[in-house]
């Protein structure tokens, strides 16, 4: 598995449109955090989601699936903690699935927001650039670097061989 660095190539747009995805759901995040934490169901991604699910649609107007993705990375974070309340960053990363982002013939990326999906351009950064249609894994983060968005999305990769090397016997110089 390898992980690769996409930059969004966003117009003014774009780029308010993601910061208000980024924005609201970190608050939806540290929302179901805290029914999660008051209702000891933060352990468990169905517990949390019986809990939470309907009231966090209703209340943020959120898509089901980013909903889904919202409770699993609460658990997520809770699963790695130390049992301490976790707070979420105004611009915490957004986990995105297939059902939430396609991608374009390696050109341009579709992007569920809050008011639609929005079709961006990108480039891929890092050493390893190629053809990854049909490797994706499914999920892919949404983060926001300094000023800039990118998506870091999992592939699967072969490995790349190794070097083979000549074994030499009795060897004089």
């Amino acid at each position: 598995m390898y992980t690769m660095k996409i930059q969004l190539l966003t117009n003014v747009q774009q780029y308010d449109q993601l910061t208000d995805v980024t924005k609201r759901f970190s608050q939806v995040c540290n929302h179901i955090s805290e029914v999660g934490f008051l209702t000891k169901t933060y352990r468990s991604k169905v517990r949390l989601s019986k809990e939470c699910y309907h009231q966090v649609r209703d209340i943020y107007s959120l898509p089901a699936q980013m909903v889904v993705r919202a409770v699993g990375k609460v658990v997520e974070a809770y699963r790695e903690g130390i049992g301490s309340k976790v707070i979420f960053e105004e611009l915490t990363s957004v986990v995105y699935d297939t059902r939430l982002i396609k991608f374009k013939w390696m050109q341009s990326v579709s992007i569920a927001t809050f008011t639609g999906r929005i079709e961006v351009p990108f480039k891929v950064t890092g050493y390893r650039r190629g053809s990854y249609d049909r490797r994706v894994s499914g999920l892919a983060d949404l983060i926001l670097e300094n000023g800039v968005f990118f998506l870091l999305l999992v592939v699967d990769m072969p490995e790349e061989p190794s070097i083979k090397t000549l074994e030499f016997v009795n060897v004089v110089s």
